[in-house]
């Protein structure tokens, strides 16, 4: 392997000093341009190339996934509930996985000539691991449909695994309803709940072309950019391999080429649970200690803010199914993307709708950052929650 890495970095690098000599370019040297130290952050052409790094080996592997599915069978078939004419390839998850890992070797490489930007292995593989678990586990319940209890399992499994190797957890609600630091076991015990519910979010979703991957766009994007501007390179890394992949699928799956699939719903979810409890914890550990860097007041309101559109659906469709007295797992037709394609909304118009107004009201949370944390939280919370008025609507019009 020690081999093969070499091999490959001294290709790299040949191939580098070649363009330099023929025509005066290199791939390396323009990250001076970009940052004066590269020893303090990684430049914005490390980010720009991990992204469409990931992008290309994503856009390249996924027709390969699409013909691999329709040969096997990988396919999701139309039924009462969902309203695409054909089979889909369900890969999604899998495909963008796979980009993901790529693109991250080949970044290592990249940074292989810079000894002084360190590369958090340790963080790399624990997330990686994780959302291979997660993958797998969620093409088994495409393919077989495991029991939700089955599935709550696992991803209490995956949590604690990440929580603990990773070493990112919820430790502190810096003063949101006046509670500061959590005891431990309290600590450990709310953020599996948390990841629990991150991840069945980013799950119940994805009912619509593009929609379940938009809002993990724009947050590992947004998460992308805050642990750059904080010089946490291999967080920064893995989300922009995630950002590029996913504008990759995004591509096919509005073509109605191919979908995520449980299996890429829950592993983005853990993508962004992972996201979620590195940002609180890491803003929340530089408030108390004064640390220098890009970090911001009520922290924890404004990730929320972010997620608030996949957490409020869930929430309130497992409101619904328990007044009903159904399970808050059995499926039905009452999220709220359910409620814009009853509006005649397309697809895509109903995914750009979530967009803009998560877009708006992160905008908004940020700029309300310096009011009381609870005060911001009961202010987004009401904010955010006008979001349910299209259930009202959609319902008003099939009276």
């Amino acid at each position: 392997m020690a081999c093969i890495i070499t091999s490959c970095r001294f290709l790299f690098f040949e191939i580098d000093t070649l363009l330099n000599m023929v025509y005066g370019l290199s791939f390396f040297s323009p990250l001076s341009f970009f940052s004066e130290d590269l020893a303090s952050k990684p430049g914005i052409l490390l980010c720009l190339t991990v992204f469409f790094t990931a992008f290309i080996i994503a856009n390249w592997l996924m027709p390969q996934a699409i013909r691999f599915a329709h040969r096997f069978q990988l396919v999701d078939h139309p039924n009462f509930r969902k309203k695409h004419i054909k089979s889909t390839p369900i890969l999604g998850g899998v495909s963008i996985f796979i980009s993901v890992v790529f693109a991250l070797i080949l970044s290592s490489l990249y940074l292989y000539n810079y000894p002084n930007v360190e590369l958090d292995f340790k963080i790399v593989f624990g997330l990686c691991s994780a959302v291979s678990l997660m993958v797998f586990f969620g093409l088994k319940d495409d393919i077989l449909a495991v029991s939700p209890l089955e599935k709550i399992f696992f991803q209490i499994i995956t949590a604690l695994f990440v929580i603990v190797s990773c070493g990112v957890r919820i430790d502190n609600f810096a003063g949101l309803f006046d509670v500061y630091e959590l005891p431990i076991f309290l600590s450990y015990s709310f953020s599996v709940f948390v990841f629990v519910i991150v991840v069945n979010a980013f799950n119940l979703i994805d009912g619509i072309d593009g929609l379940s991957a938009s809002i993990g766009l724009l947050c590992t994007f947004s998460f992308g950019v805050f642990f750059y501007l904080n010089e946490l390179v291999a967080q920064s890394i893995f989300m922009f391999c995630y950002t590029g992949a996913l504008t990759a699928f995004l591509i096919y799956n509005f073509k109605k080429r191919l979908f995520l699939g449980d299996n890429g719903s829950m592993g983005l979810g853990v993508v962004i649970a992972f996201g979620v409890f590195s940002i609180i914890s890491i803003s929340n550990g530089a408030n108390l200690v004064q640390g220098s860097g890009y970090f911001f007041n009520n922290t924890s309101v404004i990730v929320l803010a972010l997620i608030s559109y996949p957490l409020l659906d869930t929430i309130r469709v497992f409101c619904v199914r328990l007044i009903k007295g159904n399970s808050p797992f059995s499926p039905d037709r009452n999220h709220l993307h359910h409620h814009l394609l009853n509006l005649k909304l397309s697809h895509f118009e109903s995914t750009l709708l979530v967009v803009v107004y998560t877009i708006l009201i992160t905008s908004i949370a940020f700029a309300l950052n310096s009011y009381n944390i609870t005060h911001h939280f009961f202010i987004m919370l009401l904010l955010s929650s006008l979001i349910y008025i299209i259930s009202w609507i959609s319902n008003r019009k099939q009276i």
